[in-house]
């Protein structure tokens, strides 16, 4: 049953939602699992994104009943918005096919063919460096055969990680730097003769096609913004269903360099997570950390960068800033909202716990930063049908 779970959430990470279903199916028909409320959820959630919408949705009126009659009245209620809005998409997409069908996201397919269309053809033999470290990352590249080689700068002694292509996947290379703007962190060399396609950044964000750049987000937020989300300290312990699905309620926000996000001593809503640029945390603190400088007010000064997730208090209601935060440059950000926190966490009290715990921490220790390694968290994988390989 393990090894069935196990499938079945690789399948669905993978967006292969149809086997995903039949295993959860499975894994539910089972007597062990018949009244898994979580399985009943994965399993929904599955069907949801087929478009199964009736399949879905009695899934999820199975599980308000157990959560009404265990007594959890709010996780019920709060499913049941979820019900109703699904019903309400599904009937708007009926009533208005041709509307809904100009905003909907290319396929996982349709923007491999699009991506390579922009790009070019490359080849490397054997020893040949694809980027270094400290490179600017202007191309995202798809490995389409054969075998790279990465080595980080700081990380001398370990074993190079490989990224190997096989038949009926591309494999993304270079998509943190386009994802983050920041520099190449690893030098990248072909082992044996490689082939790729190489995508000019520009041209990616210059494309005005919207089914593309709705497809580029859903490929951020699977791509980099889950595996960041699994490598900070509260929301590690929320599974790769929930993560992925939370990863995708992120709205986003966009500043100008000197515009303020976070006022001192305002209860703002929700909290962020830096995705570009880079953005200044103004705070009041007996002794500066090794990272800090003094501004012209003597406020002490941290930086936030890619990665790096603000004001979690904001979670929570009467939560006041005890510090004041500026974007240095251009930067984009994504809301968590605590609206869509609270849903999140009626399922997992424990949460409100783990935010209420980091928002009381030293004011210069309440950015929160992914563990170092999450750069190779990723996964990079892309399976495809035959034909978008020919």
């Amino acid at each position: 049953m393990h090894v069935m779970m196990r499938q079945a959430r690789k399948a669905a990470n993978k967006e292969q939602y149809k086997e995903a279903c039949d295993l959860y199916q499975q894994v539910l028909d089972s007597d062990a699992m018949k009244d898994d409320l979580d399985v009943q959820l994965r399993l929904a959630w599955c069907h949801e994104n087929l478009g199964h919408v009736d399949e879905a949705c009695g899934l999820y009126q199975s599980v308000i009943k157990k959560y009404t009659d265990e007594g959890e009245l709010g996780a019920a209620e709060a499913l049941q918005k979820s019900v109703d809005a699904l019903l309400e998409s599904a009937v708007v997409v009926q009533e208005d096919v041709e509307v809904k069908e100009e905003v909907v996201a290319l396929s996982k397919e349709q923007l491999m063919e699009a991506l390579q269309d922009m790009g070019e053809d490359i080849e490397l033999s054997d020893g040949d460096m694809l980027c270094d470290a400290g490179d600017l990352p202007d191309t995202l590249w798809l490995l389409k055969l054969g075998t790279l080689t990465v080595h980080m700068p700081d990380y001398t002694e370990d074993e190079p990680d490989k990224l190997r292509a096989k038949e009926g996947e591309f494999i993304l290379v270079g998509e943190l730097g386009v994802f983050t703007d920041q520099r190449r962190s690893a030098a990248v060399y072909a082992e044996g003769l490689c082939r790729l396609c190489a995508i000019p950044a520009k041209c990616i964000r210059d494309c005005d096609d919207v089914a593309f750049q709705c497809a580029m987000e859903r490929l951020l937020r699977k791509h980099w913004v889950d595996p960041v989300l699994s490598q900070h300290t509260i929301f590690e312990r929320v599974n790769e269903v929930d993560r992925l699905n939370l990863s995708r309620s992120l709205d986003v926000v966009e500043l100008e360099p000197g515009q303020c996000l976070i006022e001192a001593d305002e209860e703002h809503n929700g909290a962020y997570l830096l995705q570009m640029g880079c953005l200044f945390f103004l705070h009041k603190a007996d002794s500066p950390a090794d990272d800090e400088l003094d501004d012209e007010s003597g406020n002490l000064l941290t930086s936030v960068v890619p990665g790096d997730m603000i004001h979690m208090g904001g979670l929570l209601h009467g939560y006041k800033s005890p510090y004041r935060v500026v974007a240095a440059t251009p930067v984009r950000l994504l809301h968590l909202s605590r609206e869509a926190f609270e849903l999140f966490a009626l399922r997992r009290p424990w949460i409100i716990k783990a935010v209420l715990s980091y928002s009381h921490r030293p004011v210069h220790l309440q950015v929160m930063r992914p563990n170092d390694d999450y750069l190779w968290k990723s996964d990079r994988y892309i399976e495809l049908r035959k034909n978008v390989l020919d």
